[in-house]
């Protein structure tokens, strides 16, 4: 039987305020004090995900802006790192030409390329919030997905987001990424970015490159982007684990470590 809206928003304001006292909360306790099923649970969860209230992951969620088992949010990986994000931005402007569209996903390390690349005479197409506000007085032009804001991510996500980059192409696309493995490929820690990366890789008929720090290698999330295949071209520094890095080689990855080239 079809519940009444206002049934499954009074549900919701208590999922929400459950959260804002507990942090993080698992679905099978949610259907217990719901009495509702698993699968009303998860969509109640992923409407206050793209809402940007809360994560999910494997069998609940946790309190968006909260430290916990995911990845930090925008602020705090902003300036981690930041030298090796700075090196593998610089190396990948020596990837761009002029004339083409350049995808570029949201995060700090593609921040960091939108901004080495941005008075270049070329198209930049990305879901990162903070694009606009370092595209004044430059040669680029951008265009922003909009979409579903993540304020933790500071990304555009969701249906309107995915169909703007399903209708482009590019001839370049570069990824940021949470983590990148040889057994797993490239993952995220948020479901609806992971689809919009995949939108991006999908839709670029050149280059396929991701831009991802030592910290990041080696590493799984709980959402898979694309399994390693659909990458040609890895940036990273070389902090990156040596074992991990022969791996990708011999799946057939280049790897350039951006502070040696540098």
């Amino acid at each position: 039987m079809k519940q009444k809206q206002s049934v499954i928003a009074e549900r919701r304001q208590k999922i929400k305020r459950l959260f804002s006292n507990r942090q993080i909360l698992q679905i099978a306790e949610l259907c217990e004090l719901f009495d509702v099923s698993p699968l009303t649970i998860r969509r109640d969860l992923e409407i206050l995900e793209n809402e940007g209230f809360i994560e999910r992951f494997r069998g609940g969620g946790r309190l968006a802006g909260e430290d916990g088992p995911l990845t930090p949010g925008y602020m705090k990986k902003r300036t981690s790192m930041l030298k090796q994000k700075q090196d593998i931005a610089r190396y990948v402007a020596t990837l761009v030409h002029p004339g083409e569209t350049v995808f570029l996903n949201a995060g700090t390390t593609t921040m960091e390329i939108i901004q080495r690349i941005k008075d270049e005479k070329i198209i930049i197409a990305t879901n990162n919030a903070h694009a606009c506000t370092v595209m004044d007085a430059c040669a680029a032009s951008l265009i922003s997905t909009g979409g579903e804001y993540n304020p933790r991510s500071q990304a555009y996500s969701g249906i309107m987001a995915t169909e703007l980059l399903l209708n482009m192409s590019a001839a370049l696309c570069v990824l940021g990424v949470d983590g990148i493995s040889a057994e797993a490929g490239i993952s995220s820690s948020h479901y609806m970015e992971a689809k919009i990366n995949r939108a991006m890789l999908d839709r670029c008929h050149g280059l396929r490159v991701v831009a991802a720090d030592s910290t990041k290698i080696g590493k799984t999330y709980n959402f898979i982007t694309s399994p390693l295949t659909n990458v040609n071209l890895l940036v990273t520094d070389s902090g990156a684990d040596s074992r991990e890095l022969e791996r990708f080689r011999e799946q057939g990855i280049e790897v350039v470590l951006a502070d040696v080239f540098s």
